[in-house]
């Protein structure tokens, strides 16, 4: 089993946006959670619904546009053997997650929002 990479002063910094991004996540999802009745699944159901419908129609519109503008001369693939991410990045969402949502029970979402 390869072993992950040592962390770059970047992956300190992916780390932490990420981690902030998970805090927003999870307070958003406890807020979500409070809404009750209709409200609640009109937006935990229409969001991303909403949300994959414009990354959908997005990526078929770039694709329809590389194919009417093509922009020249392509670099062939090439492969390289990709290192493993360190594993304090590829915790760094759930536990912002988790941190959202345990921090907005004790009020974090009001601060914020």
């Amino acid at each position: 089993m390869r072993s992950r990479r040592s962390m770059r002063v970047g992956d300190w910094f992916n780390g932490l946006s990420i981690l902030g991004i998970g805090v927003l996540i999870g307070v958003i999802v406890d807020m979500l959670f409070q809404l009750s009745g209709t409200a609640f699944w009109i937006s935990a159901i229409g969001a991303p619904l909403i949300g994959g419908g414009v990354i959908f129609l997005g990526t078929i519109i770039d694709k329809l546009f590389d194919k009417l503008f093509p922009s020249g001369f392509k670099k062939p693939r090439t492969s390289k053997a990709k290192e493993r991410k360190p594993f304090a990045i590829l915790l760094s969402l759930p536990v912002g997650i988790v941190i959202g949502i345990i921090g907005a029970q004790f009020g974090l979402g009001d601060a914020l929002f």
